[in-house]
């Protein structure tokens, strides 16, 4: 019986964190003049480094001329360039630029603040519960990704 309530508040928590975190990463990619979708691509690049435009297509299901002229509009908005790639010359990286680094790191300092207020809601052996639970999760789900 327990095992169920945890699954039960383990989804309940799952889905009004990715509720909020969307909400949140929305009105942000809105205020900026950005889609979802094209602050999706911001954050792969700032977390993964710089790509090919066909890892955007794959990523966000779409096909290769809508990714390429997603990228083309954040060419324009200055927030993303192309280069070509060192050893293939043919084919063409995209990478952010400082403008566009700078998007990024407001949206994840506003998630910080959001984060310092739910943790200063919870009591000091809550904390560190929590943490070491949450580790734990952080831990299996890193494996579920590899």
């Amino acid at each position: 019986m327990q095992d169920e309530r945890l699954k039960k508040a383990l989804l309940e928590w799952s889905n009004s964190f990715t509720q909020l975190s969307l909400n949140d990463l929305s009105r942000y990619a809105h205020s900026v003049g950005l889609s979802l979708a094209q602050i999706s691509i911001l954050m792969h690049l700032h977390f993964h480094g710089a790509c090919e435009v066909t890892k955007f297509s794959e990523m966000l299901q779409i096909s290769r001329a809508a990714a390429s002229q997603m990228i083309e509009r954040l060419v324009q908005q200055g927030v993303v360039y192309r280069f070509p790639k060192q050893n293939d010359r043919r084919v063409r990286l995209v990478d952010l630029t400082p403008s566009g680094e700078k998007i990024i790191t407001e949206s994840l300092d506003a998630r910080v603040e959001w984060v310092n207020e739910l943790v200063s809601s919870i009591s000091r052996e809550e904390r560190e519960q929590f943490f070491v639970l949450l580790t734990r999760l952080n831990q299996f789900s890193a494996q579920k990704e590899e």
